[in-house]
């Protein structure tokens, strides 16, 4: 197995005895030299990886929780957020984080979430494992190029996932915000409008199920509808001048692309056509949410 793998036979020795859980190489070196699947081995593995993914940033003890930093505060938050993407299948920011800091330490739960070690992800990305450890840091900026780079590195790539952190980056340094938004842009142009999420690195054990998906897209498309009428309808151009330049501000939602909502010729995201309705309801917008709305009309 040893020759066949290209693995010493005390490291595949070792992944037999059960002791500590083996890395992926060795696993899908033992997997391989015993002539089996490696692809559905790699979701028992990640199945096994997140039962005992490592807690060393954040802190459990109640004792110690009003002791700690903001920074710490939210690293002890993360095995939610790792609960919330194991439960959706989709790997999303916090909506929440809106800083520079708030991005760092995504970006630092997403690799303790993967459970890769600085080196594994500098075989993947055109940066050192000192480079990394610097930009996690803070000691150095995360630029979009970056981003992109370490999102990929780590099974992020479908096109909503991409864009929320996109986003994140625009309202975090608005220095890389044309930067983030020229690759938001080449997001859909190459993966066009679908929201589907279409990775292989990520496992399939955890998909979104069809009934999520058709009721997430049946809320897009009532809450768009109902958007539009009423952008046609109530607000001055004036009030949606306004409304629009918030929305660049705050959630760097082009301009553009809300007019071209407007006018039917642009679609958005669900998470941008509610960023639209919390904006709307300053001007005194109402909404159903269309999920409740739709048990009113069709009771069973």
């Amino acid at each position: 197995m040893s020759t066949r793998s290209g693995v010493s036979a005390a490291s595949l020795s070792k992944a037999a005895a059960g002791h500590e859980m083996p890395s992926w190489r060795v696993t899908k070196a033992y997997v391989e030299a015993c002539s089996a699947d490696a692809t559905s081995w790699r979701k028992n593995w990640e199945k096994v990886r997140r039962e005992i993914r490592p807690r060393e940033f954040t802190n459990d003890s109640p004792d110690e929780s009003l002791h700690l930093s903001p920074e710490e505060r939210r690293r002890a938050s993360w095995p939610r957020i790792w609960e919330r993407w194991d439960r959706t299948g989709l790997i999303l920011p916090s909506h929440r984080a809106e800083t520079d800091m708030d991005l760092r330490l995504a970006l630092q739960s997403l690799r303790a979430y993967r459970s890769m070690s600085l080196r594994q992800l500098a075989h993947l990305v055109p940066y050192s494992h000192s480079t990394l450890a610097a930009v996690l840091a803070g000691a150095r900026p995360v630029s979009a190029h970056f981003l992109r780079n370490y999102l990929e590195a780590c099974g992020v790539t479908s096109p909503s996932e991409l864009i929320s952190w996109f986003d994140l980056l625009s309202m975090a340094s608005p220095k890389h915000r044309d930067d983030a938004a020229r690759l938001r842009l080449a997001t859909f142009a190459m993966h066009g409008r679908s929201s589907a999420s279409s990775t292989t690195w990520r496992s399939s054990s955890l998909p979104v199920t069809a009934e999520v998906a058709r009721l997430k897209q049946y809320s897009l498309q009532v809450r768009s509808k109902k958007l539009r009428d009423w952008l046609s309808a109530s607000p001055s151009s004036r009030e949606k001048r306004a409304m629009y330049r918030r929305l660049e501000k705050h959630h760097g939602l082009s301009p553009v692309d809300l007019a071209l909502f407007e006018r039917g010729e642009w679609d958005l995201t669900l998470t941008e056509v509610n960023r639209l309705v919390s904006e709307a309801k300053r001007l005194s917008y109402t909404d159903i949410d269309p999920l409740i709305e739709s048990v009113f009309n069709h009771p069973t």
